[in-house]
């Protein structure tokens, strides 16, 4: 057993980030399933609330400004750790607010230090993974999110119920604490790690020296990349849907569909199980495609088509009189948007040098939580008049909207394809070792 571990040590660190992508939204998550319960204890409007999510968009939105360059710089390991630790203590210091301005001000920082966790794990899965592999490493990692999103609504509903409701932010932001003490321990660069095996650090290295260039650009050049520039848009159209079903399903489900709290801790967590199989089947499958002879540009598009091509269920989902139905089919869309993000990310990490990867996760990011910031505010002011239809049915339009505009924006990508030319040329006697 220690053998094969040490020859795929690089699993071990997809499942180290895993686990960090699984706090990530654990912590995320807190807030919206004590939502229907702190309004009850403080008294705030569902306007209020939309003020209180927006306030972590927009430090998640600052804090793509520097963080893709600050793990660039400071490397993955220390990044990561300073981050983790920052958030932890800031979710772990909403059991102090009084009121919506207090847990606003603790959802900034909170979303400060969680705006490093996309960039920095897809950093690190460009240092450890060679590409063939880095579709489903991707996914796993994504997938942590949703993991997190799934444990939250038992744990943290079970916390509250039990010893009340601070109890639900100090036990999610102890977890982090813990993860970091072994991210110290355990995680380093390939070249520098103890554990790995010369095989296995020449056959992640041989691929790596394909995807270097030797030329910076700075974060304004690289948002003039058409592909980078179409993956900023392509975020901003369609985060707004994951980042809707985390900060608002529980409201929906408690006012729409009459859940108490203990029934959202029940159920609430179903359809984030549905999107822990969309993210790595969405992986495997476009990996699968890049085996049989796939362009990865067009294998990850032609699945994301796929992806984008069930949004316009949301549409039904608020309209149908059946609870289970409604549930069932926001499960197929965090499905559909899991396998979307997945091959998106994967694309971002293709499509660029490593040494740049960082950058462009957190500028497609950045315009991911800007498209929150605009959705979540909206949000708030459209249930207050008009209620959940029209929210529903904006969301079924994203997703096919941001795949036209990716699709434009990477059909005439010269460094894209100067990438696979690269990389397939590297890949041959790789693959032909293995």
């Amino acid at each position: 057993m220690s053998f094969r571990l040490t020859e795929h040590r690089r699993w071990l660190i997809v499942a180290l980030l895993f686990c960090l992508s699984v706090i990530n939204y654990l912590d995320r998550q807190t807030l919206s399933v004590l939502a229907p319960t702190l309004r009850g204890e403080m008294g705030f409007t569902t306007v209020e609330y939309s003020y209180i999510v927006t306030s972590f968009m927009v430090a998640y939105t600052i804090g793509y400004l520097f963080c893709g360059r600050a793990l660039d710089r400071i490397g993955v390991k220390i990044g990561i750790a300073l981050a983790i630790g920052f958030w932890s203590l800031a979710g772990m210091l909403h059991a102090a607010a009084a009121g919506w301005f207090g847990l606003a001000v603790c959802r900034f920082l909170l979303g400060l230090g969680e705006s490093f966790n996309a960039p920095g794990g897809a950093k690190a899965i460009g240092e450890w993974i060679p590409r063939r592999e880095r579709g489903l490493s991707m996914a796993i990692f994504s997938n942590g999110n949703i993991w997190g999103a799934i444990i939250a609504p038992p744990m943290v509903s079970f916390a509250a119920l039990t010893f009340g409701w601070q109890w639900g932010f100090l036990t999610t932001g102890a977890v982090g604490l813990l993860w970091l003490a072994v991210w110290l321990w355990f995680y380093d660069s390939p070249e520098k790690h103890r554990a790995i095996s010369p095989d296995e650090r020449a056959y992640i290295l041989q691929e790596r020296g394909a995807e270097e260039a030797p030329a910076q650009s700075s974060m304004l050049q690289l948002l003039k990349h058409p592909s980078c520039c179409g993956m900023f848009f392509a975020r901003l159209l369609t985060d707004p849907l994951p980042f809707f079903f985390t900060f608002w399903m529980p409201e929906y489900l408690s006012n729409n569909r009459g859940f108490t709290l203990a029934l959202i801790g029940a159920l609430g967590w179903i359809p984030f199980l549905a999107a822990d199989v969309g993210g790595p089947g969405g992986g495997a499958l476009s990996d699968w495609l890049v085996r049989r002879g796939w362009q990865p540009q067009a294998a990850r598009l032609r699945v994301m088509l796929g992806a984008a091509l069930m949004m316009p269920l949301s549409a039904l989902a608020v309209r149908t009189g059946s609870a289970g139905l409604s549930l069932a089919i926001i499960a197929l869309l965090l499905a559909s948007h899991s396998c979307w993000i997945v091959n998106l990310l994967t694309a971002s990490s293709e499509a660029f040098p490593r040494s740049q990867v960082g950058a462009v996760v957190a500028l497609s990011s950045m315009g991911g939580s800007i498209g929150g910031i605009i959705s979540n505010l909206l949000t708030g002011q459209v249930i207050a008049a008009y209620g959940y239809v029209p929210v529903f049915t904006a969301l079924a339009l994203l997703h096919p909207a941001a795949y036209v505009i990716l699709n434009l924006a990477l059909r005439n990508n010269r460094l894209g394809r100067r990438e696979d030319s690269v990389s397939d040329a590297v890949k041959r006697p790789v693959e032909e070792a293995a």
